[in-house]
């Protein structure tokens, strides 16, 4: 809308309210006092339609003209519905309630869009509504949109957000026959190849995979599959990267290759033997070591370094140069130290004594 001048009969009909309404919130000061001609007519600037608009959408809502004057101070075009939202809120306490109410009155978001109670949340969590905002990392100060006692109230109220990262059993194991790796997107409850778009459900693979856990012995019991069902979303993910090395999904058949034997598998923790990574395919211990395969701790990439007193990248350069042997199990690197570690060590202090 131009902003251009107009005469208080133009503001009324525009607004669909009387000329005394239009005096009356002048009165009040809710709108601001019109100037005069040489004639003595008031000229109300164009945007005082939207003010009075505001106004009745606002007492429809429940509003007093009061509360309503604090609503249309200073602040901008989006101010007045910036504090509409944080007394919406106050009010009902639900975000969905506050976006219906806003959508049902014909507001809508910068980019016209319909508001959501994801924008709802947004906007009431956003600092520059009480005058800070964030620049570069630093906290700038601006006019702010509502009392800082009242952010304060709105946001104990929102709580503290939890991001709850969703957890794939399968995700980046999962591959299409074609060569592509499959994902879940967020909409979807299915794996999706990223180049011929062959789908799959979650439940479907989930299924498949329960089937061929007989023979793997996990905490105790004989076989997985029995207590499969009664473990957490972050148990199974657990068993899947112990277990499981790929996953490769056809048009009419799956694939699945496990990283070890059932027979060799004892639980998910550090009792598992797998094939050596780069030092030999002999998965068996010196007789003299006096540990058994079965039971030796294996180390994590961490553990391992703060053994041989190196750093992890350093860890990581020998161990792709075939300096130091490993084993993989799933996607986790585990070192053995009789197998792994004391050699490399051995090795080191004949280098040494040699030089």
């Amino acid at each position: 809308m131009e902003n251009t001048a107009l005469q208080i009969g133009e503001i009324a009909n525009r607004s669909g309210v009387s000329v005394d309404t239009v005096r009356y919130y002048e009165k009040l000061k809710i709108l601001p006092t019109a100037p005069r001609t040489s004639s003595g007519y008031r000229m109300f600037p164009s945007k005082a339609v939207e003010q009075i608009k505001f106004i009745k959408q606002a007492q429809e809502l429940g509003f007093s003209l009061d509360e309503i004057k604090k609503l249309l101070v200073s602040g901008g075009a989006e101010a007045p519905v910036r504090r509409l939202i944080y007394e919406l809120f106050l009010k009902h306490r639900r975000k969905k309630t506050v976006a219906t109410a806003l959508n049902d009155l014909g507001y809508r978001t910068r980019n016209k869009a319909r508001f959501s109670d994801t924008t709802i949340d947004r906007l009431l969590r956003d600092t520059t509504a009480k005058g800070i905002r964030i620049e570069n990392g630093k906290e700038v100060s601006v006019d702010p949109l509502v009392a800082t006692d009242v952010w304060e109230r709105v946001n104990s109220l929102l709580g503290n957000r939890a991001l709850k990262k969703p957890i794939n059993l399968f995700a980046g194991v999962t591959f299409c026959k074609c060569g592509g790796n499959m994902f879940v997107p967020h909409t979807s409850r299915k794996y999706v190849c990223t180049k011929c778009r062959h789908k799959i459900p979650c439940e479907d693979l989930e299924a498949v995979f329960h089937s061929q856990l007989e023979g793997f012995e996990f905490d105790g019991k004989p076989n997985i599959s029995e207590v499969w069902h009664n473990l957490n979303i972050h148990k199974k993910r657990t068993v899947v990267e112990m277990l499981c090395e790929s996953i490769t999904v056809a048009r009419e058949s799956i694939a699945i290759r496990f990283a070890c034997d059932p027979a060799s598998f004892k639980t998910p923790a550090f009792e598992q033997r797998m094939k050596p990574g780069n030092e030999t395919s002999d998965t068996t211990l010196p007789e003299n070591a006096g540990i058994s395969p079965a039971t030796e701790p294996l180390l994590g990439e961490a553990e391992a370094a703060h053994f041989l007193g190196v750093s992890k990248m350093t860890m990581l350069r020998k161990r792709q140069a075939g300096i130091i042997g490993f084993y993989r199990v799933g996607f986790r690197v585990l070192y053995s130290k009789e197998k792994h570690l004391l050699p490399y060590l051995a090795t080191c202090e004949k280098r040494s004594s040699r030089s």
